[in-house]
């Protein structure tokens, strides 16, 4: 009985988003912002950037989203130039973001307003899965937007990846891709799932999802908040407009 009177006191507490204005804690580490500063500056931060993810240009540099790891060494060895964030809205889209909206949002009407989730841990840390099982939990309950996981690519509309692409899990990842009826619609989770990562510089594998797929929208971090994955899906749904694009 106690427990349900905490719950009527306490309300409704799931998450409006994305209908609602949610933010990050000011502590969250989100989106790094560079700062106008000296090219010298810069350079010394692209070489402690252990992901280079930083390139130096005139005015101020550019952070490559795909591989920051959001760890926030940057701003705290040069506040001069770069500053964290508490920006979570990170999805990425390739191309025109308009035109890959409008085409993610054709494709996705003709799946219905149930969409399934496929996921594939391509070789990842573990920590990008803690994440994508959170959206599911009371409290973000990704059911309420119609998004559930299935267990069977058959059934799948989207197909999750996290991890760069090891060489064991090439050929799962194909086979995978290849049993989800079309439409379908691929996003890499995480920022080595992106990019690669760390394992990038040494060729070879692993190797970032885009190496073996073609991938439509992306979700960098290490790993991504619930809320960046679900800011992600509904990118990745035609609803909601990408931070940027992907070359």
């Amino acid at each position: 009985m106690s427990w349900l009177m905490r719950g009527i006191r306490g309300g409704i507490l799931t998450t409006r988003y994305p209908s609602g204005g949610d933010e990050m804690p000011q502590a969250y580490r989100g989106a790094i912002e560079a700062l106008p500063a000296d090219v010298d500056v810069q350079r010394r931060a692209a070489a402690a950037c252990l992901s280079g993810a930083i390139i130096p240009s005139e005015g101020r540099a550019v952070i490559d989203p795909t591989r920051c790891f959001q760890c926030g060494e940057c701003a705290r060895a040069f506040p001069e130039a770069f500053q964290t964030t508490s920006t979570f809205e990170l999805a990425l889209t390739g191309g025109d973001p308009h035109s890959i909206q409008e085409r993610l949002a054709k494709r996705v009407r003709t799946l219905g307003r149930s969409i399934h989730l496929r996921h594939v841990d391509a070789g990842s840390d573990g920590s990008e899965e803690q994440e994508l099982a959170a959206i599911f939990n009371p409290y973000y309950d990704a059911n309420r937007l119609g998004i559930f996981l299935t267990a069977t690519p058959r059934h799948a509309d989207v197909l999750v990846v996290t991890g760069a692409v090891t060489q064991s899990m090439r050929e799962p990842l194909l086979r995978t891709f290849d049993a989800m009826p079309n439409p379908k619609v691929v996003i890499a989770l995480g920022t080595t799932a992106c990019s690669g990562g760390i394992f990038a510089a040494a060729g070879g594998a692993p190797v970032p999802v885009r190496a073996v797929l073609d991938v439509d929208v992306m979700i960098p971090g290490a790993p991504p908040a619930p809320l960046s994955i679900l800011h992600g899906l509904w990118v990745a749904l035609g609803r909601s407009d990408a931070r940027g694009t992907f070359l």
